[in-house]
């Protein structure tokens, strides 16, 4: 988190903050956002059903009362932003102490103006800075606590290495995360499937609020503008869940998806009338045509929620063949190999290329 790409994204991020519009600027979201995840209708039925089980359920509290129930005595907060989550769990009583860190010093102010008179203040220790380098002592905390933030760590394996450390012998970390490719740069494969679902679409819902045109593909970013936009999105997405399970033993792993709603809806949100029961059609169809294809192993999760005990030593760094489909539901884990040629072979069989 402290080489110069990370120093640039910090400059990125202090401006989102300081001009109010990211997402994480605000505890509610208004009008249509271009994340998925932000969008309260499609959060109900593509995350919050098949993470919690209900419509109006969140992934925090259903992970507070299973996993923070009775609430651990220490956490650690990792990339907190302007640290809604956090406040959130200490004033439901999911944790008794936060350690905060966050690299923009401008969100850690406007969090602590936000707090300061909140009865759970005191409970709450924000802090601007990296944690790489703050010589945290070992053994000090239960739990590890990481909301959408590990796809921005550019030291990622210093960060499984610092999280595995500072925790005490069986503590838990949990997060929720982004674990597709790095920098949002789909498989082609990935590509085909969704520029297939777009060409089904009518052009009203193709006009794209963001370029200003009716789309003829699902646009996906190239590295070039990635890195003049915020080089630390996604920057090593993909060996998120190989650190996890070489540094932790997973215990809770819900995957949902996000593989087709994440570059499909981006600048296309506002085309829809969430109200009209046609157009929730729609989007809903789209969603189980998602979850069809993650479930059968077509289609990897792009996204994932996951909570994992401390193992006393990490194992070695996973194979590429125990890694081969570590982000598609049929996985078959530690034990067994993922046969190599089913990899690529069920995404052309769909287009009856294979």
């Amino acid at each position: 988190m402290t080489d110069k790409p990370a120093v640039d994204a910090t400059s990125i991020w202090d401006q989102r903050y300081e001009a109010g519009d990211h997402v994480g600027a605000k505890i509610v979201i208004e009008g249509d956002p271009v994340d998925f995840t932000q969008h309260k209708f499609l959060y109900r039925h593509a995350i919050a059903m098949p993470t919690t089980g209900s419509e109006d359920g969140w992934i925090i509290d259903h992970l507070g009362r299973e996993f923070l129930t009775p609430p651990p005595d220490r956490m650690l907060a990792i990339g907190v932003g302007m640290a809604w989550v956090e406040e959130h769990l200490v004033s439901q009583d999911f944790a008794r102490h936060i350690t905060a860190y966050e690299m923009s010093s401008t969100a850690i102010e406007a969090a602590r103006e936000r707090v300061r008179d909140k009865d759970y203040a005191a409970r709450l220790d924000l802090r601007a800075g990296d944690v790489l380098e703050e010589n945290l002592p070992s053994a000090t905390f239960d739990v590890v606590f990481v909301q959408a933030a590990i796809h921005h760590f550019d030291r990622i394996e210093a960060m499984f290495s610092l999280m595995h450390r500072v925790l005490k012998p069986g503590g838990l970390l949990i997060y929720d995360e982004y674990i597709g490719p790095d920098h949002h740069i789909y498989e082609p494969e990935v590509m085909a499937i969704l520029n297939a679902i777009d060409a089904c679409l009518a052009p009203r819902y193709r006009w794209d609020v963001l370029a200003k045109h009716t789309r003829q593909h699902v646009p996906i970013p190239s590295l070039e503008f990635m890195m003049e936009h915020d080089p630390s999105e996604g920057v090593h997405a993909s060996r998120i869940l190989p650190l996890t399970y070489q540094y932790f033993d997973v215990i809770h792993r819900v995957d949902y998806g996000g593989t087709v709603m994440r570059p499909f809806f981006t600048g296309i949100l506002p085309n829809f009338d969430w109200e009209d029961p046609k157009d929730q059609t729609i989007a809903r169809l789209i969603i189980l045509l998602e979850q069809m294809l993650t479930k059968h192993g077509i289609l990897p999760h792009y996204h994932t929620s996951i909570v994992a005990r401390r193992r006393k030593l990490p194992r070695p760094p996973l194979t590429l063949e125990e890694e081969s489909r570590i982000n598609y539901a049929d996985w078959p884990g530690l034990k067994e190999v993922a046969r190599s040629t089913r990899a690529g072979g069920m995404i052309a069989r769909v287009f009856g290329k294979g």
